[in-house]
């Protein structure tokens, strides 16, 4: 994301959140953020009870994208990983209103079981399938190169779940994002942007299928500080609890003023920036800035070809570090905006790592950070 037109064409949702870890491949990436946030996808109650699992994937032209377990999630054309021996729900979307199907195949690629075709954008269908020696991969008929997967069959015995519950200083429960090792989910289903429920459920991150071993522990929310640590798996399931300490940003040193409108961010104030488009941000590294924001554009959501869209939450301010889409790390994160001519004002202390600034539901609103 200086990087700004690769910004622009390599997003996708969980690389721009990272909040939201790696992408496994970018050949979904550019659309599978808009589509993804809006299909009203059916996500396992449990990933992994010593039976069979519930897999959600979304189709696109481009490559199929994880949905759930938090394993996949995110991934392009990302390996399912079966506990061999027991029935499998494999549920996808249409994403794109393309034609799409999930075949499975073996190691031979013949056919073993195949959905039928579905043309509608946001339309499902299932496939339950027991996981059996030679299954070896999964691919759309109309698009076999570019939606093309792996299958991997486990043994239930040599994987473990990791129960991760966030907190801060009181105790109590805190939405924040997971990261364990390449695996990635939220603490909290209201953390997720646009999922908040009225009573929140335990805050805690599961992961399942995790096989002995170290893994690096990441955990995070904006306005506290991030906490890093591991976390050995050696033939049990585990559990960590990270506490979280809030951060006090001190007094700004300068305070930024945008407007939010369709594709791009427009300067307000101080002077240097104002009526420029996708403004650069001059920060010093370890001050404490002010960004002040206006949505000008209410709810609304960019139209494209064959796209039929279900309001988003709104509009936000994002800011994170360069790269490519498998590389990104977002810092900062307010709350969507969802009313024209609301505003928002978002403290932060400048980093080194960061690089850009965006709002996750224009992808195209994007503009570079200059830290010193």
């Amino acid at each position: 994301m200086s990087n700004e037109q690769r910004s622009r064409d390599d997003v996708s949702r969980r690389g721009v959140l990272r909040g939201t870890a790696a992408i496994a491949g970018t050949a979904a990436a550019g659309t599978a953020g808009a589509y993804r946030d809006e299909i009203d996808f059916r996500l396992p109650a449990t990933q992994n009870d010593g039976a069979g699992r519930t897999l959600s994937l979304l189709g696109i032209v481009g490559g199929w994208v994880g949905v759930a377990p938090a394993e996949i999630d995110g991934r392009s054309n990302p390996p399912l990983r079966l506990i061999e021996g027991e029935d499998h729900e494999i549920v996808w979307t249409n994403g794109d209103g393309s034609r799409h199907n999930f075949t499975l195949e073996d190691e031979d690629g013949n056919v073993i079981e195949a959905t039928d075709f579905v043309e509608e954008q946001g339309e499902s269908t299932s496939l339950t399938v027991t996981a059996e020696e030679g299954m070896a991969g999964y691919y759309c008929v109309p698009h076999p190169v570019q939606m093309r997967g792996p299958i991997e069959l486990i043994d239930v015995d040599e994987v473990h779940e990791l129960r991760v519950r966030v907190e801060d200083e009181n105790g109590d429960p805190l939405g924040a994002e997971v990261f364990v090792g390449d695996h990635h989910s939220f603490s909290d289903v209201a953390a997720k942007p646009g999922q908040q429920e009225e009573e929140a459920p335990p805050a805690v991150a599961r992961f399942d299928m995790l096989e002995d071993g170290e893994y690096d522990v990441e955990v995070w929310t904006y306005g506290h500080e991030r906490l890093t640590d591991t976390v050995t798996i050696d033939g049990d399931d585990a559990a960590f609890t990270a506490t979280l300490s809030a951060t006090e940003p001190g007094d700004p040193a300068e305070t930024y003023s945008m407007r939010l409108e369709e594709g791009r961010w427009v300067g307000v104030g101080p002077d240097a920036i104002a009526d420029e488009e996708n403004p650069t941000l001059e920060l010093e590294a370890g001050e404490t800035y002010a960004l002040e924001w206006e949505n000008a554009i209410g709810q609304h959501q960019p139209e494209g070809e064959n796209r039929t869209y279900e309001p988003l939450p709104g509009h936000n301010f994002v800011i994170a570090s360069a790269g490519g889409t498998n590389e990104w790390n977002t810092y900062v994160r307010s709350d969507f905006l969802s009313e024209q001519g609301e505003t928002q004002t978002v403290e932060f202390v400048a980093t080194e790592e960061m690089a850009v600034y965006l709002d996750q539901s224009q992808l195209d609103a994007v503009g570079e950070i200059d830290v010193q």
